[in-house]
């Protein structure tokens, strides 16, 4: 992957990404404070969820394209197997 990937805990539940490309660099914050109930306990509220989150997100567009926000619950509401798909990404 191209992208460079920091991800830093802000406050309980939030996290930002800062994504390093040759374009720049984008920041989003991301809200995983229900993370382990959407996801049925298979990702959690911690860094390595959020990089794999991120990391998803990637692989459908570019860094730039990305919403300022994202919640957790709307990726999985809006993306068939978006959890599946995170968890491999995980790890």
């Amino acid at each position: 992957m191209a992208e460079e990937i920091d991800v830093e805990m802000q406050d309980t539940g939030e996290f930002l990404a800062s994504i390093r490309s040759t374009t720049g660099t984008d920041e989003i914050v991301l809200m995983f404070d229900d993370a382990e109930e959407v996801s049925d306990g298979v990702l959690g509220n911690d860094e390595a969820s959020v990089r794999a989150t991120v990391e998803f997100l990637l692989s459908h567009q570019p860094p730039g394209d990305l919403p300022d926000r994202i919640d957790l619950v709307d990726i999985a509401a809006v993306c068939d197997g978006a959890v599946e798909s995170i968890r491999k990404l995980r790890g």
